[in-house]
């Protein structure tokens, strides 16, 4: 796993060394791992300079420890939250978005939900995410900070006792299905599709697309199927049938009537 932050395998050796024994000398460390001494402390340094590693220069001889794996991941993360405002500002106009016709295949599950968090973030009228209880777990405070802007949010969760802030929730079995499902939707106009594995490790197929005559079609029809359940838990709860009416139309007038993407689809093939 420590490799997978970026470091070599020494020094993944040596900082789990510090983390067995905080406060040795550098030729400790070389000795304990059997490591040369001019090697270990040349990863000693960088990984002193990655923050991974703190060093004591008040006794006879430097003392090296480890620093806690959570903050170590903590201070990565602001390096990035950093980096990527930085590289926003300088790249934002040498290029634009990907071509809205395309379907665009995504290759690992942090892509995954990378992506589907800023599909979730650029809704300015509805989103409807459709999801199983790990990723909707994993994208529960995009969910709800987009909710809180004001934006109409409809979760179908495959869970019982599901509750989000700001949220219509429509709960409903898991299907016998393998691997976790997501599908996020974005004001009809953008989607995200994908299964990945429930260790979260795979992804067996992910899909993310603007175009513009999938995705209304898709987001209608994740809609009626969310509308379905919602109608056969209220027939299996014995609700009066004017009850079950009033519901439908209740959620058809707010996440089905003039939803931007059929709106936008109606109007690109009218110009055809």
């Amino acid at each position: 796993m420590l490799l997978s932050l970026g470091f070599s395998g020494l020094e993944a050796d040596i900082y789990l060394t510090l983390l067995r024994e905080p406060g040795i000398t550098g030729y400790r460390v070389a000795q304990l791992l059997g490591k040369p001494v001019p090697n270990t402390y040349k990863s000693l340094d960088t990984l002193g300079a990655k923050g991974a590693v703190i060093s004591d220069d008040s006794g006879r001889s430097r003392s090296f420890s480890a620093v806690p794996i959570g903050e170590f991941i903590d201070q990565l993360m602001m390096e990035l939250k950093q980096a990527r405002v930085s590289l926003e500002a300088r790249l934002r106009d040498i290029g634009g978005h990907p071509p809205e016709e395309g379907i665009y295949r995504l290759q690992n599950v942090p892509q995954v939900y990378a992506r589907a968090a800023e599909v979730i973030g650029s809704a300015r009228n509805t989103i409807l995410v459709d999801a199983y209880h790990i990723p909707l777990e994993r994208l529960r405070q995009a969910i709800e900070e987009t909710a809180a802007r004001g934006v109409r949010c409809l979760v179908h969760a495959h869970k019982a006792d599901t509750s989000i802030p700001g949220c219509e929730v429509i709960e409903s079995c898991r299907t016998e299905i393998p691997g976790e499902w997501l599908v996020v939707l974005a004001d009809g106009r953008e989607y995200l599709i994908a299964v990945i594995s429930s260790d979260e490790k795979r992804v067996y197929q992910a899909v993310w697309s603007r175009n513009p005559f999938i995705a209304p079609c898709i987001y209608q029809g994740y809609l009626n199927k969310a509308l379905f359940f919602r109608l056969i838990l209220m027939f299996g709860a014995s609700e009066p049938p004017e009850e079950i009416r009033k519901e439908l139309y209740r959620l058809w007038d707010l996440f089905g009537r003039n939803d931007p993407g059929s709106l936008a689809l109606i109007e690109l093939l009218e110009k055809l």
